[in-house]
């Protein structure tokens, strides 16, 4: 049900409901999130990740001046991640006094945070 897209407090309540009550289901709500959470991670835990560091690999092969460097935590999941290529490099040497720090704080549905560099130059 959270796959076709219903929340995980709708499909507990229609499960307890299913089942007589909150007694019978043998879990609580917190126990569903933090199910459905583990699974979320499990599936993109080999994909998307790693189908990102294999882009970064090629891009270096093709580009020697592409840069890219990432960290993992304790459990080998993708923390955070940084990439600039040949251009990039060119153009903060020719207009590096403008560089933004932007930090968007939870914006994608792996609630991981978003942190772009972002570079102005002359155009």
């Amino acid at each position: 049900m959270v796959e076709a897209g219903i929340c995980t407090k709708k499909v507990v309540r229609y499960l307890q409901k299913e089942v007589g009550g909150i007694e019978n289901t043998g879990f609580i709500e917190k126990d569903a999130h933090n199910f459905i959470q583990a699974h979320k991670r499990n599936i993109i835990s080999g994909g998307d990740s790693q189908s990102l560091i294999n882009h970064f690999m090629h891009l270096q092969l093709e580009d020697s001046n592409f840069f890219y460097s990432f960290q993992v935590d304790e459990d080998g999941r993708l923390c955070n991640f940084f990439w600039r290529d040949s251009i990039s490099r060119m153009q903060y040497e020719c207009f590096g006094d403008v560089m933004i720090f932007d930090t968007t704080y939870r914006t994608n549905k792996y609630n991981m945070i978003c942190a772009p560099f972002v570079g102005v130059n002359n155009h």
